[in-house]
């Protein structure tokens, strides 16, 4: 492997490393409360307020202010910056390691994503301040359309990765790329039902853990 390409190699193994930490990080403490109960069948609070259509639906999530799960939820909203940065470098560079016109197309799409997703984190700070009586459905529909911004961009991306590691000779690299297709296609299925970009995320992990072990534990064992 040629020493630019290994250096590529590793800045993704290690984000992705990063993004699996963040992960973790969100979905630990502190946890929403038995009373945070997402609606359409979304699987988790966080997600649910991304897409919420309405002030009943707010309210299911959040209850009225102040709350534990208000303060959960802003705690976490701040976590998530950390991950912005993290992912949005990961998409950088995985265009620079397929240094091709549709890697760059792929890793626009994802800092795209991510500059949605501050964005709706800004909406979502400004809307846990508010008793209900006082939020508006223009400052859910401010969380609701950058989020779906977010999502279809970011599964833009993912489509676009997927074709560019389905055409690597490796296993591992077309499992990476089937990883992410299926998270493409899972996740633009939940534009339409949003519990399906929960599900969205289990290929997308896989993805992450298959670039740690391939960029990042592998080459570490083989000097041993």
């Amino acid at each position: 492997m040629r020493p630019v390409r290994s250096a590529r190699t590793r800045a993704v193994g290690w984000l992705a490393a990063a993004a699996i930490v963040m992960i973790a990080i969100l979905n630990g403490a502190p946890q929403f409360s038995n009373a945070s109960i997402p609606p359409r069948g979304i699987p988790d609070s966080g997600l649910a307020l991304q897409v919420a259509r309405n002030i009943g639906e707010v309210d299911a999530i959040l209850g009225e202010a102040p709350s534990p799960d208000r303060e959960a939820m802003r705690i976490k909203q701040y976590l998530d910056f950390g991950f912005i940065a993290v992912y949005a470098g990961l998409y950088i560079a995985l265009g620079r390691l397929f240094g091709s016109r549709l890697a760059a197309a792929g890793a626009a799409c994802g800092v795209a994503a991510a500059i949605c997703d501050v964005f709706e984190n800004l909406a979502i700070l400004r809307i846990l301040k508010m008793p209900l009586r006082q939020t508006t459905q223009a400052m859910i529909d401010s969380i609701r359309h950058p989020s779906l911004a977010k999502w279809s961009l970011a599964f833009a991306a993912a489509a676009i990765f997927a074709a560019l590691f389905l055409r690597e000779k490796s296993k591992a690299m077309r499992f990476i790329g089937t990883c992410e297709a299926i998270a493409a296609a899972l996740g633009f299925y939940g534009l339409l039902d949003n519990a399906f970009l929960f599900w969205a995320g289990i290929p997308l992990l896989a993805g992450l853990v298959a670039l740690v072990v391939m960029f990042v534990a592998a080459p570490l064992i083989l000097r041993r």
